[in-house]
């Protein structure tokens, strides 16, 4: 009983919170243009640089993914984002999620080369790879926040993914769950990578435009919630939270 009022308790904190934030802050939405056309140019140019162009690529999108994870973080701390926190974005995580892309390049690789007789058995109707990946998704579902939150090195931030998922599992599949299904709802899409970087917007029609902005602010609120979920569960333990809110509900 106690961990559904605590969940409850959280959410009615940062929900509210997170709407302000996201409200406050909507020229995020246009993030998904940026990312669209630079992702663009740079599928038009990529085979001028031969076999260096999976990792320019790669390059690129981490430095995107930078840029995004660095505006939530700003929104988060600060409250607001101006076009300097938008520029400076670009290079500040970069090298931590070029590594963590790098990581798990060579662990998929690896799996592929050594144990895809074994990955290749069906346990009912999934396969053995299919749960690996789904147990994956589940433990390193919190690493964006873990990059932008917790200064921690590459191994680590795995490690610490792990750790948080463990101890809050509940606390943190339960909502994420419920606004992945919100999304995939009323965007008809899955909440991915793809959905940050704007792929796919140029196949949008004219009168999509304004539902595509709908999905970018609704996604935008989704990271900030999920940046104030984490923060809270990652500073404070259960009991802590229940303790300074019995004290604030008597005062």
């Amino acid at each position: 009983m106690n961990i559904i009022q605590d969940i409850i308790g959280v959410n009615k904190e940062i929900i509210p919170k997170g709407i302000k934030l996201t409200l406050n802050n909507w020229p995020i939405i246009f993030t998904g243009f940026v990312y669209a056309i630079i992702l663009g140019v740079l599928w038009r140019v990529a085979f001028m640089f031969s076999i260096l162009a999976g990792i320019i690529i790669t390059l690129v999108q981490g430095a995107l993914f930078s840029n995004y994870l660095y505006l939530i973080e700003n929104i988060i701390r600060y409250g607001k984002i101006d076009f300097e926190d938008f520029k400076n974005g670009f290079k500040v995580y970069t090298g931590k999620i070029y590594g963590i892309l790098v990581v798990i390049w060579f662990v998929n690789y690896g799996a592929g080369l050594f144990l895809r007789p074994l990955l290749n058995i069906q346990l009912g109707f999934i396969s053995l790879w299919t749960i690996l990946l789904i147990a994956a998704f589940i433990l390193l579902n919190c690493l964006p926040e873990v990059i932008y939150q917790k200064h921690c090195h590459v191994a680590d931030s795995f490690t610490y993914s792990f750790e948080f998922i463990k101890e809050n599992w509940l606390d943190w599949l339960l909502p994420n769950v419920i606004l992945l299904g919100a999304f995939v709802w009323l965007t008809g899409s899955g909440l991915n990578p793809s959905a940050i970087l704007g792929r796919g917007l140029f196949a949008l029609s004219t009168q999509s435009i304004i539902g595509y902005a709908v999905g970018q602010l609704l996604l935008s609120f989704i990271m900030v919630y999920r940046g104030l979920l984490f923060n809270i569960l990652s500073t404070t333990s259960r009991r802590k939270r229940m303790f300074m809110r019995n004290t604030y509900n008597k005062m």
